[in-house]
């Protein structure tokens, strides 16, 4: 432990003068200024505000990671960019990215993410191809930042966008073959070249793989889970260029098989951490093994525990499911179009793309089957036969009253707790944009432009207990409560069939349209001023059909100890859902009686908003290696509904931010360059998810939280203090607050109050009850997946030797601890943690092989890749009392190593 200190305190120290990603060495390939040392500041261009400019002449934060930096700093992935980044955090788990406190707390596609994804300008709503590396990837510019008038399509809290390596005009390419530990494999190749004097193409192909995850699954004859992958991905390029026309064409398709969780596999990695592995304490099947009603298990019956502890206490990454974690995707494509006409004196883009993908990932649920356990028994309860019989729903001890009159016909109820979950999303959409700019001289510069955007989802999700046969055959809650079931009857207040064996489904079918049209003024007042006002309006339309059913098989409606073997599934949907009208709501539930929704419950959803946002900004040139700028932004995110749950209060308002910015770049000879930037978010109508029980199960809703602030400083530094020695640092503050008041007004708390479904009586630490009924305040609190405080700092040193050159880079990261939830509580917390990677680069043949060794942390330190939670994790103890929720968590690889060879031609 000492020996670790040391190495990471010498680290830190050697690169106190460092900096971020965003100031990466060398220029990006595409204006072919490419051959520049890997220690040697040299030009970055970017495209943030829709034109080809110089990073350091951009008014706003902005991050770039060239192809160059990423192959000598080992930028590979999605995370490994947040390292770099200040105030961007990504959940490779969920594929949910955030900025500056701004995010996605949920997969539902009617909710909108906080951050806009492009790939060459063409919007997607999914971030882990941003991940693909450096041989296909000319650059990724992360915005942070509202960006509200030039592109807009819910960028709130800022923006990717991801450009590719294009083709070439003469014959080139690169083959790349990849091994590591954890049986990691990747081989790839690129080639590129001209067909005519006009036309050029490029082909790409890779096949990326790993057999044994990073998390042991315990139990006998299961598979390791944690980045287990086989992912093919084909990419084909065109491109004719003339002196009026530039056409550009691009598809490519990408695969999932079998896979068994990893970053971007949305919910397929299984969470770590002390779950409460050897019960089932939470969801719809609460019977509990251990200490059911406090007699035990039938004695002989638990069938599958391993040991009496959670694994997870022993090894954070040892887990134990009886199922095993599948995911695939197919049919996932895309084909995106640029074309350019170049007029006199400005030029006319058109961007348009058609996309779609199924993805599919069954895995346990995590409410019932964090546990090897697969089957047990739940005893009869011990009253005498004394008790008059009484064969109704309303008896007290059925199994007690049938025996007196039948003889022993109740016996132990036997469960089988295992529930899969599968969640399934079938997703299109495609976009058009036109764009037009300015392309002269002059003091005035424009961009106008129009835009529109469509996609349809449909995304059942379900919750199945295979082994529980009397799911297949519920009964109605009406028949229950009125006693007209009678167990010796067969079919007696039966339910519609549910073949599937679902105790939870949920489904819903959306379209999504968004229109915007925009346009930005850029006026050089003077030879050092500039100003900027840009205008968009948006709209965006939402309709939805979704359909629910909930079957309940637990003690939350019948009690086991009475009924015995004889206890039925009991459809409770109409205690669940929302008869009532609703913001958003276009129709009231109906129950379809045939087919494929029959039993299940739907209603429509439907509703818009729009906006009119913006910037205005004056920058400040005195000389041409310094910029200071000030800027105004707003940002807007769209209505959203939290669709699938028939529940009450669906819709969540549009959400808005107004941005204060100060910045300062400046480039200090040719030796040093630092970035920085101070700014204030006035947030209103944060989006967020919470769980809120009903009945005998925790459904989630969606609130707006009306205020909230983030503001903080970020920091770029890049040193170069003698030609083959570069050192960098990021720095990031973000300090985020809920600012909304909770107050009891006439007994009756009113304001931002809320229900922590995870400590529903307020009684956890740091809880702040109003009123009597577990509500709680979350002034002060934090935003979600918002670090307070970020470190990165990296070193290149290149050695120029007869044989080629060797450049060895070091990075270390430090992140602070984050929160998953608004509620600021120990058990939604991410502790801080901190991060080593090592890699060596040997470039030969003026660069036409290069070899490179990688150790990825280094000291196999525990990170996370977003905040956790509780949520099913809460242990009751014997005898009664609140339970105590223990935390799970998103982690990031423990270490990781390999070899890279390529070769270029």
């Amino acid at each position: 432990m000492k020996h670790r200190s040391l190495l990471t305190t010498c680290a830190a120290g050697a690169l106190a003068m460092a900096a971020t990603g965003a100031l990466a060495q060398a220029a990006p390939p595409r204006p072919a200024q490419q051959a520049q040392s890997a220690t040697t500041l040299g030009e970055i261009v970017v495209t943030a505000e829709r034109r080809e400019a110089n990073l350091q002449e951009v008014p706003e934060a902005v991050t770039a990671f060239t192809s160059k930096e990423r192959s000598v700093k080992g930028i590979e992935t999605v995370q490994d960019m947040t390292d770099f980044t200040p105030g961007f955090t990504y959940s490779s788990q969920l594929d949910r990215p955030a900025m500056r406190g701004l995010g996605r707390n949920t997969n539902i596609y009617l909710a909108d993410s906080s951050v806009g994804v492009y790939y060459d300008d063409f919007f997607s709503n999914s971030t882990f191809l941003v991940g693909r590396d450096d041989m296909l990837i000319d650059q990724v510019e992360v915005l942070l930042g509202p960006q509200g008038t030039l592109y807009g399509r819910n960028a709130i809290g800022g923006l990717i966008n991801t450009l590719s390596k294009h083709p070439t005009d003469t014959l080139q390419g690169e083959m790349r073959v990849i091994a590591g530990n954890y049986g990691y494999t990747k081989v790839e190749g690129t080639l590129s070249g001209p067909i005519t004097d006009h036309l050029s193409f490029r082909i790409s192909a890779y096949d990326d793989n790993q057999n044994r995850g990073w998390l042991n699954n315990v139990v006998p004859g299961m598979p390791s889970e944690g980045g287990v992958r086989h992912d093919p991905y084909v990419d084909l390029q065109l491109e004719y260029k003339t002196d009026k026309d530039d056409l550009w064409l691009d598809s490519y398709a990408v695969g999932f098989n079998n896979d068994r969780g990893g970053p971007g596999s949305l919910l397929g990695t299984p969470t770590g951490g002390p779950y409460d592995g050897a019960l089932t304490t939470q969801g719809n099947l609460t019977f509990n093994p251990n200490f059911p009603y406090g007699g035990g298990a039938v004695p002989g019956s638990v069938v599958g525990q391993i040991g009496t502890n959670n694994p997870a206490l022993g090894n954070i990454r040892d887990f134990a499911h009886a199922i095993t974690t599948d995911i695939n995707v197919d049919k996932a494509y895309a084909v995106v179009l640029h074309y350019t006409h170049h007029f006199d004196g400005f030029d006319m883009k058109y961007i348009g793309g058609y996309s779609q993908y199924h993805y599919q990932l069954t895995t346990s649920y995590f409410y019932n089957s964090n546990s090897p356990i697969t089957q047990y028994q739940v005893p009869i309860n011990p009253v005498t036969a004394a008790n008059p019989p009484n064969f109704g729903a309303t008896s007290t001890n059925f199994c007690a009253s049938a025996d007196a009159v039948f003889g022993p016909v109740c016996g132990p109820l036997t469960v089988f707790p295992q529930n899969a979950f599968s969640f399934t999303t079938q997703t299109d959409w495609y976009s058009h944009e036109l764009l037009f700019q300015s392309t002269g001289n002059g003091p005035l510069q424009w961009v106008a432009g129009v835009y529109y955007f469509n996609e349809w989802d449909n995304n059942p999700e379900t919750f199945q207990v295979p082994g529980q046969a009397q799911l297949a055959d519920p009964i109605t809650l009406a028949g229950l409560v009125g006693g007209a079931w009678n167990p010796f009857i067969p079919g007696s207040a039966a339910a519609i069939p549910n073949p599937s064996r679902d105790d939870l489904l949920l489904d819903y079918q959306d379209r999504i349209q968004s229109l915007g049209e925009y346009a930005q003024l850029d006026w050089k007042i003077t030879p050092t001023i500039k100003l900027t006002g840009g205008i968009r309006y948006t709209q965006d339309w939402k309709h939805a059909q979704e359909e629910t059913r909930y079957i309940d098989f637990s003690d939350g409606v019948l009690n086991p100890y009475s009924f015995g073997s004889f206890l039925p599934a009991v459809d409770i949907s109409p205690l669940e859902m929302s008869f009532l009208p609703s913001k958003g709501v276009c129709s009231l539930p109906i129950l379809n009686l045939s087919g494929p929704f029959a039993g299940d419950y739907s209603r429509c959803l439907s509703d818009k908003s729009s906006a009119v946002t913006g910037t205005a900004g004056i920058e400040w040139t005195p000389d041409r290696d310094t910029l200071v700028y000030a800027r105004y932004n707003r940002g807007y995110k769209a209505v959203a509904f939290n669709a699938g749950f028939v529940g009450a209060q669906p819709e969540a308002q549009p959400e808005h931010v107004d941005d204060f910015e100060v910045g300062f770049k400046k480039t200090f000879g040719h030796t040093f360059v630092l970035d920085a930037d101070a700014f204030y978010y006035n947030y209103s109508n944060d989006q967020v998810p919470i769980g809120v029980p009903v009945g005998s199960v925790t459904l989630t809703e969606f609130i707006n939280v009306p205020k909230a602030v983030s503001d903080g400083i970020e920091l770029q530094a890049v040193w170069t203090p003698i030609r083959d020695l570069e050192l960098s640092l990021t720095y990031g503050l973000d300090h985020t607050e809920i600012t909304s008041k909770c107050t009891l007004v006439g007994g009756v708390a009113t304001g931002a109050c809320y229900v922590d479904s995870d400590d529903t009586l307020a009684v956890q630490p740091g809880a702040r009850p109003v009123g009597p009924l577990g509500v709680q305040s979350v002034n002060g609190d934090e935003l979600p997946q918002a670090p307070e405080n970020k470190i990165a700092a990296n070193g290149v040193y290149t050695f120029h030797l007869d044989r080629g050159d060797l450049a060895l880079s070091a990075t270390f990261i430090w992140k602070d601890k984050s929160y998953g939830e608004i509620f600021t509580r120990p058990y939604y917390e991410a502790p801080s943690w901190d991060q080593v990677n090592l890699r060596a680069t040997w470039s030969g043949d003026h660069d036409r092989y290069e070899v490179v060794l990688y150790v990825n942390n280094l000291f196999n330190t525990l990170g996370y890749d977003a905040a956790g939670g509780s949520g099913f994790l809460a242990t009751q103890p014997v005898g009664g009392g609140p339970s105590t929720p223990l935390t799970s968590y998103d982690l990031t690889p423990p270490r990781q190593y390999g070899v890279e060879v390529h070769y270029k031609f």
